[in-house]
C-alpha cells in the first residue's frame, strides 16, 4: 500500500505538450494545480502556451470564464524542456507517442527524478501491466485517459494494471472528478471501455457497405436520423482519419487473438493505403472542400405513393415499435389490434420490425413475397426516417406503400438493400454485445460503461440504455439471428446478454 496521496493540493506535471499533453495541462490549472508542462522538442511548450492562451481567452470573450481565472490559469502553468523540473510533482500525466518502449524509459526517469510520484499514462491502447513492468514501484503506475480535446470532453478512464495501488485508482479518480470530468473505474485491458465498444458502431456500417447494403451517405443518415448519434460512422471515421481509425481496430483484433468481432474491413484498409484519410487528406468517405463536407444529402428515399391509408391491422406486439400506434391513431389511420406475431398489415404488405433475420426469410417462411421490415428508433415520434427493406422477391408497389404510410405520420422513409438486422438493429445489438463482454470481463460495471460511451464518445444514450429500452430478448434475437445467417462467430452473443434473459430484468429498475 503506497503512502503517496493525489488531491486537490497536488502538483501536476505532464509529459509531451502536444494537443493531449496541453489540454491536460489547461484542465488541471483551471481547477488551480501547479502544472508542470514538459516537452524536449524545440519549440514545443512555447507552441503549446500560446495555444492555451488563445483558448483561454476567447473562453473570456464567451463570458465562460473571467481575465482573472484566466490570468490564474495561464500563471498555475510552467512550461519547461528540462525534466528535472518535475521533481516536486505528485502525480504526472505522460501523454506522449504510443509506443511502449518510449514510455517506459520517460517513466524510468521520472521514477528516479520524482521519487514519490503516482506516474498516469494518457495511452489510449498500451496495457497498464505492460507499462508498469520494470518499473522501481509498479504499484504507482496506472492510466488516466483523456479523450480530445480534453478541456471540452468529460470523460477520464482510470485504468487500474495488475499492480496498481488501489488508493490511488481511488484518489485519481476523485481528483478527475473534481476537475469536472467524468470518472470511471477501468480494468486494464485491450481498448479499455470506449475504444473497445465502439468498434462494431464503425465495423457493421463498414460491412454494410462491403455488402452492397447502401451507400455511405445512406447508412450514415440512417445512424444519424434513428439512433440520434451527432455523427454517421463514415462521416466519423472521416474526421477520425482513416488511418487512425484502422490502426486502433488492427491493434484491437491482434490484442484479442483475431476474434471476428473485432475483424477490420478491407475497405478501411484501401482507403487508408490510397491516403483517402478523410477530413485531414480532403477525401476520404466524403470529399471535402475548404473543410466542408459533400455529398452527404445524397440518401435513399422511398417517394410515397398517392395511396392515403385509413386503416391497417396490427398482429400481436411490435415491441419498440409500439411508439408508432398512437402517431398512426393521430394522423387519423384506423388501427385494428389482433393477436398475432408481430407486424402491420395492409394492401396485402406485411411489414416486421427487423430482428436480425431478411425479409427475404420471413418471406420464404410464410410463402408470401410482399414482405418488408422497417429498423428500430431511438424515438419514433421525434425522428424524421425510418429505415426499411423490401423482400427481394416484393412487388415495385411495397416500398412506396410503405412510404406512403409512414409520410402520413411525417416520416421520410430511407430504404436499403435487404440485408439481416438493417442497419440501426445490427449496429445497437452488437454495440449491446460488446458493453456486455466488457461487463462479463471484469473491465468495468454497467453504469461505468454507459458514462463512458456517453461522454467519451457522445452516444446519446449507452448501451445498457439501449438494451433496456428494446428488452434483452430481442437484442439476443437479433445476434442469434445474425449468426445464423453469416456463421462466422462474429455475432455470437455474451454469457451477460443470456443471462439477462434469463433473470428476465432491466439493467436499471
Amino acid at each position: 500500500m503506497s503512502n503517496l496521496k493525489i488531491d486537490t493540493n497536488s502538483i501536476i506535471g505532464i509529459v509531451g505538450a502536444g494537443i493531449m499533453g496541453r489540454g491536460i495541462a489547461q484542465v488541471a490549472a483551471k481547477a488551480g494545480h501547479q502544472v508542470v508542462l514538459y516537452d524536449n522538442w524545440n519549440g514545443a511548450v512555447d507552441n503549446a502556451m500560446k495555444i492555451n492562451e488563445k483558448e483561454l481567452s476567447r473562453l473570456v470573450e464567451k463570458g465562460k470564464i473571467t481575465q482573472d481565472q484566466k490570468d490564474k490559469t495561464t500563471s498555475l502553468m510552467k512550461p519547461t524542456m528540462d525534466i528535472n523540473e518535475l521533481a516536486p510533482c505528485d502525480l504526472v500525466i505522460e501523454a506522449i507517442i504510443e509506443n511502449k518502449e518510449i514510455k517506459q524509459a520517460i517513466f524510468k526517469q521520472l521514477e528516479d527524478i520524482c521519487g514519490d510520484v503516482c506516474i498516469a499514462s494518457n495511452t489510449s491502447s498500451i496495457s497498464i501491466s505492460a507499462l508498469a513492468n520494470g518499473l522501481k514501484r509498479p504499484d504507482r503506475m496506472i492510466g488516466m485517459h483523456f479523450f480530445n480535446p480534453a478541456p471540452i470532453m468529460k470523460l477520464v478512464e482510470v485504468i487500474s494494471g495488475l499492480q496498481s495501488d488501489q488508493q490511488l485508482i481511488e484518489d485519481v479518480h476523485t481528483l478527475a472528478t473534481s476537475w469536472g470530468k467524468k470518472a470511471v473505474y477501468v480494468k486494464s485491458s485491450p481498448g479499455f471501455i470506449v475504444n473497445r465498444i465502439a468498434r462494431p458502431f464503425y465495423a457493421e456500417a463498414l460491412r454494410l457497405y462491403e455488402e452492397g447494403v447502401s451507400d455511405f451517405a445512406t447508412i450514415d443518415e440512417a445512424i444519424r436520423t434513428s439512433g440520434k448519434f451527432r455523427m454517421g460512422p463514415f462521416e466519423l471515421m472521416d474526421l477520425i482519419g482513416n488511418d487512425t481509425n484502422y490502426s486502433v481496430t488492427q491493434s484491437t483484433f491482434d490484442s484479442y487473438y483475431q476474434d471476428p468481432r473485432f475483424k477490420p474491413s478491407l475497405t478501411q484498409q484501401e482507403f487508408s493505403q490510397a491516403g483517402l484519410l478523410g477530413k485531414k487528406s480532403g477525401s476520404g468517405f466524403y470529399a471535402y472542400e475548404e473543410g466542408k463536407q459533400k455529398g452527404r444529402d445524397q440518401i435513399k428515399k422511398v417517394s410515397a405513393s398517392n395511396n392515403k391509408l385509413s386503416e391497417i391491422t396490427i398482429y400481436g406486439s411490435l415491441g419498440l415499435a409500439d411508439e408508432l400506434i398512437p402517431l398512426f391513431k393521430k394522423a387519423g389511420i384506423n388501427v385494428i389490434m389482433t393477436p398475432g406475431d408481430g407486424y402491420i398489415e395492409f394492401n396485402g404488405i406485411k411489414l416486421f420490425l427487423a430482428n436480425g433475420k431478411m425479409a427475404s426469410e420471413i418471406a420464404r417462411d410464410l410463402d408470401d413475397k410482399n414482405i418488408a421490415q422497417f429498423d428500430i428508433n431511438i424515438d419514433y415520434e421525434v425522428s424524421p426516417s425510418i429505415t426499411i427493406a423490401t423482400s427481394l422477391l416484393a412487388q415495385k408497389h411495397v416500398a412506396s406503400n410503405i412510404a406512403a404510410l409512414f409520410s402520413q405520420i411525417g416520416k421520410d422513409t430511407i430504404i436499403v438493400k435487404d440485408s439481416p438486422g438493417l442497419i440501426m438493429a445490427r449496429t445497437v445489438a452488437m454495440l449491446v454485445n460488446e458493453a456486455s463482454s466488457t461487463v462479463t470481463n471484469g473491465v468495468c460495471d454497467e453504469c461505468s460503461c454507459d458514462i463512458a460511451m456517453e461522454n467519451g464518445v457522445n452516444y446519446p444514450i449507452g448501451p445498457f440504455k439501449w438494451a433496456d429500452k428494446v428488452g434483452s430478448v430481442y437484442i439476443l434475437e437479433v445476434l442469434d439471428n445474425l449468426e445464423s445467417f453469416y456463421k462466422d462467430t462474429r455475432y455470437r452473443a455474451d454469457r451477460g446478454v443470456i443471462e439477462r434473459t434469463i433473470i428476465g430484468s432491466n439493467y436499471y429498475e
